[in-house]
């Protein structure tokens, strides 16, 4: 958390331009004692919350309440931000007047070496729109930490993310994102993401064990989606790639790299949502056939194993992962030809 915090000490003529809330969400160790020797130093910029636990969501949800700021950008405790980029990033939203803003990333491991630049093909320093993002191709996918919202947009749309479970990232870029009409992209490295840690969420154990409560976010993004005003047409096309995007991750996830030894029930949840309450999506994902060119510009641009639509198809006519053998041998034979 020192780390965290330390980077968001910035040069003092800017410190009264943040508002830095740190949401302590029911810890038992020294989190809260810590924040608070940072609030006592900088009071004009630091402000502790200490609540009782309610995951990831929570936090969120109440940072959001009592923001202030015209800009609103989430950092992770085991995460930190580039201090001297963060310091010209300051600078720079003092002169913008837009929905959002984009910026990079570094993925790092605990010893801080660098291994993923996110970057992202917008044109730099410029305005973009929706549609731009939506363009943009899949193997680059939009961080939730790579962006700031104007803080009273997301409070428009009376944005409230699921509570109680982790992994809720996905929901962040999700109607946020589609209620921006300007974008403004900034190609500086503002934020580090720590990747390795054990007991992170994103330890692969943990991940594996905790994978339903990814499925239940995107549960809950099939409900946003059902409910969405269906006649603004850009928005809803960036909440369909979104939501397809993350319905293929969490079925190919399970099918495939989990083999299905659990959250059969969950899976089952989540396909029934989706065909009850978006069945053009659903529809969608069971043309496997047409979608058989690898990395095919079809719907949306998604780039998936082929595998991965035939498992969704074989699932759904079989309801178990009996075909897995099979699905596996067509993926060997189209990386063959792909090679």
């Amino acid at each position: 958390m020192g780390r965290c915090l330390d980077s968001l000490i910035i040069a003092p003529g800017l410190m009264d331009k943040l508002e830095v809330l740190v949401i302590n969400d029911g810890s038992k160790d020294r989190s809260s004692e810590i924040a608070h020797t940072y609030e006592i130093n900088y009071p004009q910029t630091f402000r502790v919350i200490d609540k009782e636990n309610g995951n990831y969501g929570s936090c969120v949800n109440r940072g959001l309440k009592e923001a202030k700021g015209k800009y609103i950008k989430i950092l992770d405790a085991d995460d930190w931000f580039e201090t001297k980029n963060f310091t010209e990033f300051v600078r720079l939203l003092e002169t913008l007047d837009v929905d959002c803003v984009m910026t990079d990333m570094m993925q790092v491991d605990e010893q801080g070496k660098e291994s993923i630049h996110w970057k992202y093909s917008l044109p730099h320093n410029q305005m973009s729109s929706l549609k731009d993002v939506i363009d943009l191709p899949q193997e680059k996918p939009i961080w939730m930490h790579c962006v700031a919202y104007r803080t009273d947009n997301v409070k428009a749309i009376n944005y409230h993310q699921t509570e109680g479970i982790s992994y809720t990232d996905q929901e962040w870029i999700f109607l946020p994102m589609a209620a921006c009409k300007e974008i403004y992209y900034h190609p500086s490295i503002i934020y580090n993401y720590l990747v390795g840690r054990n007991g992170q969420t994103m330890d692969p154990t943990i991940y594996r064990k905790n994978f339903g409560q990814e499925i239940r976010g995107t549960i809950n993004m099939v409900h946003n989606y059902h409910s969405y005003d269906k006649n603004n047409n850009i928005s809803l096309a960036y909440l369909e790639k979104r939501l397809v995007i993350r319905l293929i991750v969490c079925y190919g996830t399970i099918l495939d790299k989990f083999k299905m030894e659990c959250f059969y029930d969950e899976i089952k949840e989540m396909d029934d949502t989706l065909r009850k309450e978006a069945s053009n999506l659903y529809h969608e994902l069971s043309k496997f056939p047409n979608l058989y060119t690898y990395k095919k510009k079809g719907f949306h641009n998604l780039f998936f194993p082929i595998s991965w639509f035939v498992l969704i198809w074989l699932w759904r006519k079989q309801g178990t992962p009996k075909k897995i053998k099979l699905a596996n041998l067509i993926w060997k034979i189209e990386s063959f030809f792909v090679q």
